[in-house]
């Protein structure tokens, strides 16, 4: 996942193993995806996501970025909450493969070290990402 955060480039890279998804039937279910910081800025370490998914329609519900040290520092806002528009593709072996854009308007966490209410606004370009685990 490249992209950037306000003006700054940055990338993640899908944890393949420890992302994992869930779908009650064909068009409705969730992917919940961890990803590596690849290039961030410091400060920035892993990113998670909640993604929602029915009938051909994604919807960002949770997305935190953390520090090196697992703590969150930024996270969706609740009032403007984010876009996805995402493909998603199974495959036969059951690897998911995910492509398409994400942007979000994030706000940093109380307790972060960061300005309490600073915004920043993130998109993501997702090329390629996979997601083998299955959720329970």
């Amino acid at each position: 996942m490249k992209g950037f955060l306000e003006e700054t480039p940055v990338s993640w890279r899908i944890d393949a193993d420890r992302s994992e998804y869930h779908f009650e039937s064909e068009g409705i279910g969730s992917l919940r995806i961890l990803a590596e910081p690849q290039e961030v800025p410091s400060g920035i370490g892993s990113i998670r996501l909640l993604v929602m998914v029915a009938e051909g329609t994604t919807s960002l519900l949770e997305l935190r970025i953390e520090d090196e040290g697992g703590h969150s520092v930024l996270g969706l806002s609740s009032d403007a909450g984010g876009q996805v528009m995402l493909d998603i593709d199974r495959a036969k072996d059951g690897t998911l493969y995910v492509t398409g854009v994400m942007e979000a308007d994030l706000t940093a966490y109380p307790k972060s070290g960061r300005t309490d209410g600073e915004r920043q606004t993130l998109v993501l370009d997702v090329d390629g990402g996979r997601i083998t685990a299955t959720g329970h």
